[in-house]
């Protein structure tokens, strides 16, 4: 469900795509005297997002977000364009935050961050207004509230995965019943690393893992990210980034 959702994206120039999600806390209005009760605060549920980015310009492109219970998320809106952050909520539904974006240019990584503020309409919607140097957008999320329902276990996502998509480097990884990863592709690059799952009522999994001895010397280091499982399938997806790299993975049993 989540490469359907994303399916449909094209390469969009900067950051803020994955902006659209970040979330940290606004402050409680009103001073000492004011007779205004505090608003509660609206949290996304974690799970999948829909994710539709509007330009200045009056373009838009589609991506797919995902939101971890811990408050981490990333942002796919193509295999050479994701963003990763952190979230927070604030009283009244206030949403703000900060998040990086990592770009293939078609020669090297490119990263740039920015910051976000906007407002969650109800734990499943948020429309969020995205800044950086020179750049600016306005990004509306959708939950896909049957899919990150479905919840998740390590037992569900134990196995042997194949990416095998054109013009994308091949790609084997494996999940034993304990979460911990390991794998390799063709390039030589060896990947090691654990899934843990935060809430397994909802369909996210985040991931730690290192890439060493790879023919491109960038992409060996140490990766952080955020996954999804597509039962039907029996696919994994999950976008993971480094210090100056991004990954993401999409393979079947």
């Amino acid at each position: 469900m989540l490469y359907r959702i994303k399916a449909s994206a094209r390469i969009s120039s900067p950051l803020l795509m994955g902006l659209v999600l970040a979330a940290c806390g606004g402050s409680g209005g009103g001073g000492l005297t004011s007779d205004t009760p505090d608003q509660p605060t609206i949290e996304l549920k974690p799970g999948g997002y829909a994710t539709t980015i509007a330009f200045d310009d009056g373009s838009t492109v589609d991506a797919a977000t995902l939101l971890s219970p811990s408050g981490r998320f990333v942002v796919l809106v193509d295999f050479d364009d994701i963003t990763s952050g952190i979230l927070e909520y604030g009283s009244g539904g206030t949403i703000t935050g900060i998040g990086t974006d990592y770009v293939f240019d078609g020669l090297s990584w490119q990263t740039q961050s920015g910051t976000i503020s906007g407002e969650a309409a109800s734990s499943s919607s948020a429309t969020i207004t995205a800044i950086a140097p020179g750049y600016e957008s306005t990004s509306t999320l959708e939950r896909d509230d049957q899919y990150s329902d479905l919840g998740v276990t390590l037992a569900s996502l134990s196995g042997t995965y194949t990416m095998d998509v054109p013009g994308v480097t091949l790609t084997s990884v494996t999940i034993a019943s304990d979460g911990i990863i390991t794998g390799n592709d063709e390039t030589g690059c060896v990947f090691n690393g654990n899934v843990a799952i935060p809430d397994p009522r909802y369909n996210v999994y985040e991931v730690t893992y290192s890439a060493n001895n790879c023919a491109d010397s960038q992409r060996n280091g140490d990766y952080s990210g955020i996954g999804a499982y597509d039962p039907d399938l029996g696919e994994v997806q999950f976008a993971g980034t480094g210090n100056q790299v991004a990954s993401f993975f999409i393979g079947t049993k």
